[in-house]
C-alpha cells in the first residue's frame, strides 16, 4: 500500500518516467524506502488505472512514458499523509547472520561486517552531498529532516561496526 504513496510523492515533486523514477526513488528514498524497478511499473499501472497518476502524451527519450501525479492524486496522497497511521518494516540479514553465527563463523562475518562499513562510509559521503543538494531547496525542511535521521542512524551504525568489528577481531 505505501509503495503506491511513495511513488505519488516522489511524482509530486516533479514528472518521470519509470526509470527515472526508480532511479531517483533509489538515490534520494532508497536509503530508507526500496523499491524494484518492476515494483514501481506494477505500481504505475495501478495508479494509473485508479486515476491518480496520468501517462502525459509526450514521450521522454527513448519513447518512454512520462507520468505526472493527478488532482485526485494529489487528494490521495494528501489524505494518505495525514492519516496519522505508519508502518515500519525492518528487515536486516546482516544483523540475522550475526545473531544465529556461532565462532567459527566470524572470519565469514568479518568479510561482511567490513563491507557494510565501507558502504556506509561511501553512504556518508553521499549524504554529505545531498546536503548540499537540499539547501537548495526553497522548501527544504521535510528533506531536511529525512536527512538528518540518515545522518544521525549513518553516523550511529558505523560506530557500531567499527566496535563490532574490533570486539570480533579481538575474540578470534
Amino acid at each position: 500500500m505505501s509503495t503506491k504513496f511513495a511513488l505519488l510523492g516522489l511524482l509530486s515533486i516533479r514528472k518521470m518516467s519509470a526509470y527515472e523514477l526508480a532511479k531517483f526513488a533509489r538515490e534520494s528514498i532508497g536509503y530508507f524506502w526500496n523499491e524494484s524497478y518492476s515494483n514501481v511499473h506494477r505500481t504505475l499501472k495501478i495508479l494509473d488505472d485508479e486515476k491518480l497518476i496520468a501517462k502525459l502524451p509526450e514521450k521522454g527519450n527513448r519513447n518512454k512514458s512520462i507520468y505526472e501525479i493527478t488532482e485526485l492524486g494529489r487528494e490521495a496522497l494528501s489524505e494518505w499523509l495525514s492519516n496519522h497511521e505508519h508502518t515500519t518494516i525492518y528487515r536486516d540479514e546482516l544483523l540475522l547472520k550475526l545473531f544465529v553465527s556461532k565462532r567459527n563463523d566470524y572470519p565469514a562475518l568479518l568479510i561482511d561486517l567490513k563491507n557494510a562499513l565501507g558502504e556506509l562510509r561511501e553512504q556518508r559521503q553521499a549524504y554529505s552531498e545531498l546536503q548540499e543538494f537540499v539547501s537548495t531547496r526553497p522548501d527544504n525542511l521535510s528533506y531536511d529532516l529525512v536527512l538528518d535521521y540518515g545522518i544521525v542512524e549513518n553516523e550511529a551504525t558505523i560506530r557500531w561496526l567499527e566496535k563490532s568489528i574490533k570486539r570480533i577481531e579481538e575474540s578470534l
